[in-house]
């Protein structure tokens, strides 16, 4: 790029700034084309951002993770088909109201963690079926199919899987940490196990997705998603501790261990084990 579009905007100056730091050391004009695609999905309605919420996600205090987030950020420019590409496809509009939400794909994720971890209530079924969720991965091995996000660019939200690179102590800790409210009805009693190098390209940063019934269009009609924003950690509810780290995950990742919280004996109990798929992970306790 021949010109540094960081000297327009002050605060993407300040995440280059951010960026260049985790990765500990300057960016590729293509790295940089990513980078633009994506910031202002970091960007909260205060002008603040997350940048640094990245070296999380990637854990660039090591190599690996370094490498885990240039990887990403190149293959989210070549996914659109660089800056000006994206500008053209995926234009954004008021009235219709048309958001574009770009989803930051992590490469190789398996590098930053071994295991994914998906908590969810012990009572949840899976989506459009009877069936509960405990009991279709004991039958298939695998947590119920989301669409694979094929595209670089959504309109609307997707469904994912929230996964978190650490497993609580407990229900209650875990409730916590993600800041899963009450209302939410969710014993956050069952919690299945995921091979990262299973879910290596297909999984994402995470984002809220909320919409505000408040906030409308010239048209009187609700902007879906206006608080769009990648949010890697559990921090907006402050009546709950958070800080607890997720990503999103496509498709029906498989799993290698499923357990179940005992409240009898106040700990994880393991209800279901893949045995030849575990003999294969060497990082598996």
């Amino acid at each position: 790029m021949s010109e540094d579009p960081a000297r327009h905007d002050p605060i993407l100056e300040e995440q280059v700034h951010v960026l260049v730091r985790l990765l500990g050391g300057p960016l590729s004009d293509e790295e940089l084309e990513g980078f633009l695609i994506i910031y202002g999905r970091l960007t909260d309605e205060f002008g603040g951002h997350r940048a640094d919420e990245l070296t999380e996600v990637f854990r660039t205090s090591t190599p690996e993770g370094r490498s885990a987030l240039r990887q990403s950020l190149l293959y989210m420019n070549r996914w659109v088909g660089g800056y000006s590409e994206y500008e053209t496809r995926y234009p954004v509009t008021i009235d219709p109201p048309r958001p574009a939400f770009p989803l930051f794909k992590v490469i190789g994720v398996d590098r930053i963690a071994p295991t994914l971890y998906r908590v969810f209530d012990s009572r949840a079924k899976a989506h459009g079926a009877r069936e509960k969720v405990r009991d279709l991965v004991i039958r298939t091995g695998r947590l119920p199919a989301v669409p694979r996000q094929a595209r670089p660019v959504r309109r609307s939200k997707p469904r994912l899987h929230w996964c978190s690179y650490a497993a609580w102590d407990s229900p209650d800790a875990t409730r916590e940490a993600l800041q899963i409210l009450p209302e939410w009805n969710s014993d956050c009693s069952v919690r299945a196990w995921i091979a990262a190098s299973s879910v290596a390209r297909s999984t994402f940063v995470a984002f809220n997705g909320d919409s505000d019934p408040d906030h409308t269009g010239p048209n009187g009609k609700e902007l879906r998603f206006v608080g769009y924003f990648y949010e890697p950690k559990a921090q907006d509810h402050e009546a709950m501790e958070g800080g607890g780290l997720q990503v999103g995950v496509a498709g029906a990742p498989r799993i290698y261990l499923l357990e179940e919280w005992s409240e009898s004996g106040g700990d994880w109990s393991v209800v279901w084990r893949d045995e030849p798929f575990l003999a294969r992970l060497d990082f598996a306790d």
